[in-house]
């Protein structure tokens, strides 16, 4: 067989037999455009939001931001800024986290 091309049979998904045919959310087999959370229990939910606004967890996430020397956000607040703002907002920003609000 050398020097002879092999014959390629294409194997189109869900019958699809026209060229140029595209799948609409919500068609038969169309992929969903959002990603779906493997664990949607709301167990899991509160306890990530526990792990994002434990203390140890923001102190080495504010020591990595100032090792970078981070910016400062579209809000234009520096590190050295955010220091007296959380200082005094932390307490009501970690309550709506861990509401969900």
């Amino acid at each position: 067989m050398i020097g002879m091309r092999q014959k390629i049979q294409i194997i189109r998904p869900l019958g699809l037999t026209t060229r140029g045919t595209l799948l609409i959310a919500g068609d038969q087999g169309a992929e969903p455009t959002v990603a779906e959370s493997a664990n949607k229990s709301p167990d899991f939910t509160d306890r990530s939001m526990e792990q994002v606004c434990d203390r140890e967890n923001l102190e080495i996430a504010w020591k990595r931001v100032r090792r970078n020397k981070g910016s400062p956000g579209v809000d234009g607040m520096t590190i050295d800024d955010a220091v007296s703002y959380l200082s005094e907002q932390w307490p009501a920003i970690r309550n709506q986290l861990l509401k969900g609000t």
